[in-house]
C-alpha cells in the first residue's frame, strides 16, 4: 500500500468520543474550521458551532455538523418536515448559545 503523511492522516483519523472540560482556545477552533472547510464535503452545506458561555451540546464546545446527514436522521425519527427555524429553537432551549445569522 502507498504511504504519505496525508495518507496516514486518513487512516489514524478517529471520531471524537469523549472531551475534555477545558475549552478550545481561538486559534485552535479557527484552525480546526479552516481545515473542516478543506475537507472532501466542504461543499456541503454545514454548520460549525461554539458556545463558550453555557454547558456545551453534547459535552463539545466545538460542534461540526452537515446538514445531509442531519437530514437522514431527521427524517428517519420523522422530523424532517419541521421547519428549520423550529429545529434552531430547540437547541436554544438548553442555552447552546446559537445565533441566527442573516
Amino acid at each position: 500500500m502507498l504511504e504519505n503523511p496525508v495518507i496516514q492522516a486518513m487512516l489514524n483519523r478517529k471520531s471524537m468520543r469523549k472531551h475534555k472540560k477545558d475549552q478550545p482556545s481561538d486559534e485552535v477552533v479557527e484552525t480546526v474550521a479552516r481545515a473542516g472547510q478543506q475537507a472532501m464535503f466542504a461543499s456541503q452545506l454545514y454548520s460549525i458551532l461554539l458556545t463558550r458561555k453555557k454547558k456545551a451540546p453534547f459535552g463539545a464546545p466545538l460542534w461540526f455538523t452537515d446538514y445531509s446527514w442531519t437530514e437522514h436522521i431527521s427524517r428517519k425519527w420523522g422530523q424532517w418536515d419541521t421547519l428549520p427555524d423550529e429545529r434552531l429553537a430547540e437547541f436554544q432551549k438548553p442555552g447552546f448559545g446559537l445565533e441566527k445569522k442573516p
